[in-house]
């Protein structure tokens, strides 16, 4: 009898201790994602910045795809194929199709924001990080934009989400 009230107290005290260490190894998981999410987003953030860095400067020009004047369409195209390597259409109206709508506080780097600058033109450009956005300016070529900005703000059209675009 006490040999299987040993057994039966050594049993339950195992099991207490698998799960709490189970748990545990839960909570990890959890801690562990939410990590890998965070370095990923900060990945992202980074690559966009060293694309940025490459472009910075280049001036705007409609129909530009290359170092001496870019629109603001094919430096989207440009850098999604440089950083995420996914292939986008080449015009604002079709780059505006891709994925799904985003609303702006879930902002990610990557995601295409979108803008009416007159009845019927468009400009777009990609979140590098919180609010700010890079793009193609007509006056000053390649430069970061905060969406704050009182004429973006005013712009301000829609965000998407490639589907394919980000691997977070």
């Amino acid at each position: 009898m006490f040999y299987r009230l040993k057994t039966s107290l050594l049993l339950g005290a195992t099991l207490l201790i698998l799960g709490c260490a189970n748990q545990g190894a839960m909570n990890n998981d959890v801690t562990d994602s939410a990590w890998q999410q965070r370095n990923s987003v900060e990945q992202v953030e980074q690559q966009l910045l060293g694309y940025f860095n490459d472009w910075k400067g280049t001036p705007y020009r409609y129909g530009g795809n290359g170092r001496s004047g870019i629109d603001c369409s094919a430096f989207v195209k440009n850098a999604y194929q440089s950083v995420f390597k996914v292939d986008v259409p080449r015009t604002t109206w079709l780059q505006a199709s891709l994925g799904y709508q985003v609303d702006r506080a879930e902002l990610l780097p990557g995601d295409l924001v979108l803008f009416k600058t007159s009845r019927s033109v468009r400009h777009i450009g990609v979140v590098v990080n919180g609010n700010h956005f890079m793009h193609v300016s007509e006056t000053h070529g390649v430069m970061i934009s905060t969406l704050d900005n009182i004429y973006w703000r005013k712009k301000y059209w829609k965000a998407v989400r490639p589907e394919n675009g980000i691997t977070i």
